[in-house]
């Protein structure tokens, strides 16, 4: 353990008076800063030039709000405010007749904008909800609103809609989507999937056909029926000597399996030379036959 000590802790002489150096350099960097700052001259304050600094920032300061408040009055004063009393309707008076009632041109700003934008006065006491309009302005001006009520006005209108809306009788092949939709019954879009049966078909052929519309129930039928009729119409046709299987499974009447026959027959045999030919081929029955025959053609 002495020797340990000893080999760690044994110093030459130039190692010793190294270290002290050392030493010395470091107390000395730490001490400096010290010294020189309680050694620094403290800067010598004037309290007289101090005191009239504080006064002159005072009288700034009091000029300013002096100023404000004289600028402030004097745009006040600026705006001519003058009151000729008249009885008006604060939903059309315009701006001029604003200025007479006496209100300032920031408040009469904010009430065009209302108005402009749909705002109505239903009362005279609806003046007080304007924003910026003050208590007396509004007490004095509120004896001479005049509020013309123009609900009549709007019910008349409302009768005389009623009255062309009024459901008539429509052709059912000609009829379009606003004829039927006035017609009772007419909800969750019918008068659409009428409209378009009729186009798939080619045209009705009876009124009764309108109960084959997707969606329709007995109850709708039964309130649009007494105003539907059908004035004789050519229907549009297929002809069964150029329609492809595609063109005749379009139609509601005719299943797939049948326009395929029909299209078959025709490449076998040769061209229709009547509508009445699409009997021969073996699974069209007569009952079929009645119900599609008016929508084909062989020309």
């Amino acid at each position: 353990m002495k020797k340990i000590l000893k080999d760690y802790f044994t110093f030459s002489v130039r190692e010793r008076n190294s270290a002290i150096i050392l030493l010395v350099l470091i107390a000395f960097f730490i001490a400096f800063p010290i010294w020189y700052k309680s050694t620094k001259p403290k800067p010598v304050i004037d309290k007289v030039l101090l005191k009239e600094v504080e006064q002159l920032q005072q009288h700034n300061h009091s000029n300013s709000d002096s100023n404000y408040n004289s600028r402030y009055h004097s745009e006040e004063a600026s705006e001519k405010i003058i009151f000729e009393p008249f009885n008006f309707d604060p939903n059309t008076v315009d701006e001029s007749g604003w200025h007479r009632l006496g209100l300032r041109a920031k408040t009469i700003k904010t009430i065009l904008n209302y108005r402009n934008k749909g705002g109505k006065f239903r009362q005279s006491e609806d003046i007080k909800k304007i924003w910026g309009i003050q208590e007396n302005e509004a007490e004095r001006i509120l004896p001479y609103i005049h509020i013309v009520n123009t609900e009549p006005l709007k019910k008349s209108y409302q009768s005389y809609k009623k009255e062309i809306e009024k459901p008539h009788i429509v052709d059912i092949n000609t009829a379009t989507i606003e004829e039927l939709k006035i017609l009772p019954g007419m909800i969750n879009g019918l008068q659409y999937r009428i409209i378009k049966y009729r186009e798939k078909l080619g045209g009705f052929l009876t009124v009764e056909q309108i109960r084959e519309t997707n969606g329709i129930t007995d109850s709708e039928y039964a309130l649009i029926v007494p105003f539907l009729q059908l004035k004789p119409s050519i229907t549009t046709k297929i002809n069964i000597n150029t329609a492809t299987d595609y063109d005749l499974s379009s139609h509601p009447y005719i299943e797939k399996n049948v326009a395929k026959a029909i299209v078959l027959y025709r490449i076998q045999h040769g061209k229709y030379q009547s509508v009445e030919d699409i009997k021969k081929i073996v699974f069209i029955k007569e009952a079929l036959f009645q119900k599609i025959a008016p929508y084909l053609t062989t020309e």
